[in-house]
């Protein structure tokens, strides 16, 4: 019996360092991404059976969730965890359960009445059991809470279904601080025509590509795209077809770019591209943007382009080759590109 009540005393006084160390971190950062990873860290060290917790979140206007954290009792997930999507139209019962925006939902692998996408779900993740809960900010789910066991298909105790929910209650106030703060940063961020970076955003990332290549050893390209002719447009078609070209234009710059490069607006009708960690390969980005511009735009466009050099770390001073050769493609006859010796 003594022996019972010390153990009970100790999650008693685990669970309450918990909550404590969830208030003061939770407090102490407003990115959404280092919210939700110390929440999946706190849920695994907190409950004695845990022994992975992910988040994920949820998008329902594409009706899916999202990859947003997780953790395990070795510490960060050596597979991939983000940004992986799930359709939750193989899902309802989870879909119900984030409408409704309380609740939980249990799975044990001896369950025979598990549904087979439940299933196949535990067998992918190598757990034996899991609950899960929506997380809620206001009344309303942003996303959902997985609680993982590997060893053990018993059932999930009340007393630890309510330690999440209260974790995840507590952290509310943190992600919902989190995501205002990330809008927020978004929009100071990005050109509010056409959602690509603003100006002052893209030479800070280009500054960042730079000193990470200095440190790898990797190089940066940049794409100075300038649209031919854009003035014309205004001209006569009015400044409205001017704002659709010039989003049409950024939409195809990024479908054109890998997913890796970041587009931006520098001013007009003149954008950017950051390519981190490319070669000569740059080249070929630069055909597809000319082609997608084209295709997608209706649009003519000529590109300087530029590499960065060993150790080089001014952004200024590649985007200057790069400004230097896309006034060459334009005396060239426009429609091309021209790539910085």
């Amino acid at each position: 019996m003594a022996n019972m009540r010390g153990r009970i005393h100790d999650r008693d006084r685990r669970e309450l360092e918990v909550l404590h160390r969830v208030a003061v971190t939770l407090s102490q950062s407003l990115s959404l991404s280092d919210v939700l990873t110390s929440l999946t860290r706190e849920l695994v060290f907190a409950v004695g059976r845990a022994d992975e917790c992910a988040i994920s979140r949820w998008d329902e206007g594409d009706d899916t969730l999202v990859d947003a954290a997780a953790w395990t009792m070795l510490g960060p997930p050596a597979w991939p965890r983000g940004q992986e999507v799930n359709a939750l139209a193989d899902y309802p019962e989870t879909r119900d359960l984030l409408i409704a925006g309380a609740g939980y939902r249990e799975f044990r692998l001896t369950d025979p009445t598990v549904r087979p996408a439940d299933r196949e779900v535990l067998v992918h993740w190598g757990w034996r059991s899991s609950i899960e809960l929506p997380l809620t900010v206001e009344g309303r789910s942003v996303g959902l809470i997985e609680v993982a066991d590997y060893r053990s298909s018993r059932a999930w105790s009340q007393r630890d279904v309510t330690f999440c929910q209260t974790v995840a209650s507590q952290a509310a106030l943190a992600v919902r601080n989190a995501q205002l703060y990330e809008d927020l940063r978004r929009q100071a961020d990005h050109d509010p025509l056409t959602e690509v970076l603003n100006h002052r955003a893209y030479y800070e990332r280009l500054a960042q590509e730079l000193a990470r290549a200095h440190r790898t050893g990797a190089s940066v390209g940049v794409l100075v795209l300038d649209l031919d002719d854009f003035k014309s447009i205004n001209d006569r078609r009015g400044h409205l077809a001017g704002d659709r070209a010039l989003r049409d234009t950024a939409s195809a710059v990024i479908a054109a770019c890998r997913l890796c490069d970041v587009a931006g607006r520098l001013g007009g009708d003149e954008f950017g591209v950051v390519l981190p960690d490319i070669g000569m390969e740059v080249e070929l980005v630069a055909r597809r943007v000319l082609d997608g511009v084209a295709a997608r735009a209706g649009l003519a466009a000529s590109i300087g382009v530029a590499v960065s050099a060993p150790g080089e770390t001014d952004p200024l001073a590649l985007m200057g080759r790069a400004d230097a050769s896309l006034l060459q493609a334009k005396r060239a006859g426009k429609r091309q590109y021209r790539l910085s010796a």
